[in-house]
């Protein structure tokens, strides 16, 4: 398939190496690895990018020419002990031209940091500038760790003398969907496991109301946070996988069993996690719940099957057990698209949500009505058929 620059994929190193200004020969390459990727012709091309002016230093470059995508960290450092009073390094890793780099760039700016640090106690970057000199064959040895590893592993150990650095590549997660008011955010992760500090203040200010139950907009209304606040906050929490997004739990709401659940069921630790959800001393039976579960089908309710076989008795809880369920990908939630066929415009601002492209969930969220006062009002007129997809 083919690859461009922003499709959004991830690829390996192709390579890493370590540029620097000399005061005779100017910009070169001191050391690569694998040896020789980038030859000396292409390099004298892209060497005003990788050696810029010292106006461009301590922040992160890319750039993207002659098949390499190169993401660099250009280091200055001012001292009257180098030729012509300072020293000027990048350390660079290469990728394919399609691939992102913001994951690596983290990792080569500590690594950059680092020499700097073993400059100032060794003099590693200004001795021996050779090439094939003992001093850069030492930082060889160390790019190619490096190399290795984060390709191997996604992290490494740098260690060099009494000095060491802990490395690893920056796990990304895919762009985060769009928040709407009606979806309800699940914590996936115990929060308890991250220090306050980590989250903002209105972050902080949602967190306890997001329940698996509550909607975004109820939420906000919990929280005294504006709406737009809390749906950027649950992306972000989205996007770092602590949450995610399953449907308004109603009695009323329609589910289907998806092939997943036969799946999952093979796994104990799914069916542990479903008996999890008891109401008494002992767990409920796993006949039951399958018996449940295998009950939603297109044009029955929730509600339906609770009356028909009463999960209290039985010993768990359905709300928890149909969300989890929902989140696992065992059941999908069938949402009412209602659409308004008739002849003559309503003059009721309602309708204009019949139109096949709105869920009741929405319309129930955006006019601030009930979900049963809108069934009501949907199955008092003839002309609104609903769609369930």
């Amino acid at each position: 398939m083919f690859k461009y620059e922003g499709c959004g994929e991830i690829g390996s190193l192709r390579a890493i190496f370590l540029a620097q200004f000399h005061h005779l020969q100017g910009p070169m390459i001191r050391c690569q690895w694998p040896k020789d990727y980038i030859n000396k012709e292409n390099f004298a091309v892209l060497s005003r990018f990788l050696i810029p002016k010292n106006e461009v230093q301590e922040q992160t470059i890319t750039v993207n020419c002659l098949g390499y995508k190169i993401s660099g960290y250009p280091t200055y450092l001012k001292d009257k002990k180098y030729p012509r009073n300072y020293l000027l390094f990048n350390l660079c890793i290469v990728c394919h031209p399609w691939s992102r780099t913001v994951q690596f760039e983290p990792f080569v700016r500590k690594l950059s940091n680092f020499f700097v640090n073993l400059e100032k106690e060794s003099e590693i970057l200004s001795t021996d500038i050779e090439e094939g000199s003992e001093t850069t064959l030492q930082i060889q040895n160390i790019l190619e760790k490096v190399f290795n590893d984060i390709n191997d592993d996604g992290k490494t150990v740098v260690v060099f003398e009494q000095n060491s650095l802990h490395l690893s590549v920056l796990s990304l997660g895919c762009e985060p969907s769009q928040v709407d008011e009606h979806q309800v955010p699940v914590l996936v992760e115990n929060v308890g496991q991250f220090c306050v500090d980590q989250f903002d203040l209105t972050t902080t200010k949602i967190l306890p109301h997001i329940n698996g139950f509550n909607s975004v907009a109820k939420i906000g209304a919990l929280g005294d946070v504006e709406i737009n606040s809390v749906r950027a906050c649950v992306q972000n929490l989205l996007y770092h996988q602590v949450v995610e997004l399953v449907p308004i739990f109603l009695y009323s709401n329609v589910y289907t069993v998806t092939p997943e659940f036969a799946l999952l069921c093979k796994n104990p630790e799914f069916r542990e996690e479903m008996q999890s959800f008891s109401t008494a001393e002992e767990k409920p039976s796993m006949m039951d719940l399958y018996k449940f579960v295998s009950s939603f089908t297109y044009g029955t309710t929730l509600r339906d099957i609770c009356l028909r076989m009463n999960p209290q008795k039985l010993g768990f809880d359905e709300r928890p057990l149909v969300q989890f369920l929902v989140l696992k990908g065992a059941l999908r939630r069938v949402h009412k698209y209602p659409v308004y066929q008739g002849e003559d415009e309503s003059t009721d601002p309602l309708y204009q949500w019949f139109t096949s492209e709105h869920s009741t969930d929405l319309i129930s969220i955006k006019t601030g009505l009930s979900a049963q006062d809108l069934d009501y009002k949907i199955d008092s007129d003839p002309n609104i058929l609903i769609l369930w997809k």
